[in-house]
């Protein structure tokens, strides 16, 4: 199971604007920049998030991204979901057609297994973990870095 660029992208925007985030909004140069997402890509990405409700944009000067929940309420599945990323759309790894209880492949049980483990991983990981768990951006080094 792998996941497509987008969610990729997505995640790495989403972690991005969490880790950067302090209430003030994160331009979409300095997201960009940050999360290594091509502008262009970034941009239909973050529509995605205001539309999900998970990120408020905000035109003009000073504008750009601002998160509009909770971190903590905020898990990958969430993010990923909004991105258009499925898991139970992943095609069978022998490429039959119709894999599952009743016309399994022969690595049906063991794939189901990973999938399950990666619905728990993605539902219970909030970007709060993430935040906590992961390299937190200095903050003033980051805007120092990204002025624009």
């Amino acid at each position: 199971m792998f996941l497509n660029q987008t969610s990729h992208y997505a995640l790495r925007a989403m972690t991005g604007l969490v880790n950067a985030s302090n209430s003030k909004p994160v331009s979409s140069k300095k997201l960009a920049e940050y999360s290594d997402v091509p502008s262009h890509y970034l941009s239909k990405i973050m529509r995605k998030m205001v539309e999900a409700g998970y990120v408020k944009s905000q035109k003009g000067h000073g504008g750009g991204f601002v998160l509009s929940v909770d971190p903590k309420e905020l898990n990958i599945m969430d993010v990923l979901t909004a991105a258009g990323f499925e898991v139970e759309d992943q095609p069978c790894v022998f490429g039959y057609e119709k894999c599952d209880e009743e016309d399994p492949c022969p690595l049906h049980p063991v794939w189901k297994k990973l999938k399950d483990s990666f619905n728990d991983w993605a539902l219970n990981t909030s970007f709060e973990d993430i935040r906590k768990e992961g390299s937190v951006i200095d903050q003033e080094k980051f805007y120092k870095k990204n002025q624009g």
